[in-house]
């Protein structure tokens, strides 16, 4: 009897589990970016919903397997097949020390908050950095001090940061677990997605300032369904080294279909070539300057990566090639977009003007986060803070620091450079695995593959968020925690000892 419920039962629990995690990712992946980057209060909710139906799922299918696991040693019963959820990530890496600083970071809002919630006594907060003024300003205007008061120096900010950051970490951990299968199907939906942020772009573009499609936007420009037409442009500059991914993989089925005398798919890379176009068309259209930078270097990138998997086979002449076709590729999307537009948002004066504003933004956090370390102010209390250090010279209104690494050191203080000091470490080992794996393969597989262009991908929003607030638009900070998973994830078992035991490449698998 046990024996039946231990080799019928569990993988069926498993990959119920392992469904509801994919579908329901996959809803916030593509429910994210349709209503102002998913930065309102109703799609916040809807977020926030999936992500604990991804969390519960995650943790529900992490227990079941330990109970499942624990029921077969004490029975005896021959140890079970891996579950689909977890069937890729038995390797060196998934050991302890890199799940505990994968949880560091996948759980890092809720530690933070959990320091920044706890109440201390007002003696002793008054104590602590940066705060003494507070309370001298409520005994000014004789307002009444609580016995206790959270570090946090507004809590229902802090409060409301958390419950927004968990569909970005249960995604993170979801793009970790589940399936190359699974993780490429909810790739092809982010290109979807992107699709619609196309076509509502070219709308607007089509329709001008009183279009319908901005759906009451007090913006203009070219913004999908953002609200910031840098936004839109980080969204699509993310995917663009994905999109390298699938080429590959696409060339690569109709490589195999032409061998095989069978039919090969039918303008499936003519069209995934013109959505890439599309992609890069639309963030020129946006004019965002930190887009084109992003993209720029991501692109860059990528094309190296490209050529290198490409292997020996791939004679210099090739790579002439695809160097010249890219480089087209960006001389026609320039011309197909206004070029008289787009040089006025790089013109001289405006853009020394911006440059200085931002810059003033980020001296003056930083300020801040000297001021209140190493406690910082609270989880998601900038505007509310800032005012204190905000210059006299700049504008009155200042919701972000345009610069995420600045405003994150203030507001988490010193737990910011212990979140990223694990993250380097984490990205460095991951880069070292893939880096030792393709040169025992001596070349690349579509694991591989995956991993450095979803890479890649998160890498544009990092770039970006140096002169924007990317990291606290819902939509943005989904994709790239996403896009990062994939990258982190361990490389399946048969990768390493495959090439060890033959120190030659096997057959690049279509996915």
């Amino acid at each position: 009897m046990i024996t039946t419920f231990e080799t019928i039962q569990t993988p069926k629990t498993s990959q119920l589990l392992s469904w509801l995690v994919f579908l329901c990712a996959g809803g916030t992946l593509f429910l994210a970016p349709l209503v102002r980057g998913g930065n309102r209060q109703i799609a916040l909710v809807v977020l926030l919903a999936l992500g604990l139906i991804v969390a519960a799922a995650l943790l529900a299918h992490a227990s079941y397997q330990w109970l499942a696991a624990d029921r077969v040693r004490r029975s005896g019963i021959p140890k079970l097949s891996i579950t689909p959820l977890e069937h890729e990530n038995s390797t060196v890496a998934s050991g302890w020390f890199w799940w505990m600083l994968v949880m560091l970071i996948a759980l890092s809002p809720v530690w933070v908050s959990a320091v920044q919630l706890i109440p201390i006594g007002n003696e002793t907060w008054s104590n602590l950095a940066g705060r003494a003024s507070y309370l001298a300003a409520l005994a000014s205007a004789e307002v009444p001090v609580p016995n206790a008061l959270p570090i946090s120096l507004v809590p229902s900010a802090t409060w409301a940061a958390l419950w927004a950051t968990v569909p970005v970490s249960a995604v993170f951990v979801a793009a970790l677990l589940l399936g190359q299968r699974d993780v490429e199907k909810l790739l092809l939906l982010l290109f979807f997605a992107a699709g619609i942020q196309a076509i509502l772009g070219l709308l607007q573009l089509a329709q001008g300032p009183k279009s319908a499609f901005y759906f009451e936007s007090a913006f203009s420009g070219i913004i999908g369904s953002f609200n910031n037409r840098n936004h839109l442009a980080d969204f699509l500059a993310m995917l663009i080294p994905p999109w390298f991914y699938f080429l590959m993989i696409f060339l690569k089925k109709k490589k195999n279909s032409r061998k095989s005398k069978r039919a090969p798919l039918f303008a499936v890379t003519p069209l995934w070539l013109f959505g890439g176009f599309a992609m890069l068309v639309m963030i020129l259209l946006t004019r965002s300057r930190g887009g084109l930078i992003a993209v720029t270097s991501v692109l860059f990138l990528t094309i190296l990566f490209y050529i290198a998997t490409q292997g020996k086979n791939f004679k210099l002449i090739h790579k002439l090639s695809v160097v010249v076709v890219f480089l087209l590729f960006s001389i026609f999307a320039l011309v197909a977009v206004d070029t008289d537009t787009l040089g006025q948002r790089w013109e001289g004066q405006q853009l020394k003007t911006d440059a200085e504003i931002r810059n003033a933004y980020a001296l003056a956090t930083l300020n801040g986060a000297r001021t209140l370390w190493p406690w910082g102010s609270g989880m998601g209390t900038f505007e509310a803070v800032f005012p204190r250090f905000q210059p006299l010279q700049t504008p009155g209104y200042v919701p972000h620091a345009h610069n995420d690494y600045a405003q994150m050191l203030m507001e988490l203080g010193a737990a910011a450079p212990v979140i990223l000091t694990a993250a380097a470490i984490l990205v460095g080992w991951q880069i070292l695995i893939l880096w030792r794996a393709a040169k025992r393969r001596r070349g690349t597989t579509t694991e591989i593959s995956l991993r450095v262009f979803s890479g890649l991908g998160a890498l544009a929003l990092l770039i970006h968020s140096w002169v924007e607030f990317n990291m606290h638009i819902p939509a943005l900070a989904i994709t790239a925690a996403f896009l990062a998973g994939i990258f982190l994830r361990p490389l399946p078992s048969h990768v390493e000892s495959r090439s060890k035991a033959t120190g030659t490449p096997s057959s690049v698998s279509a996915a």
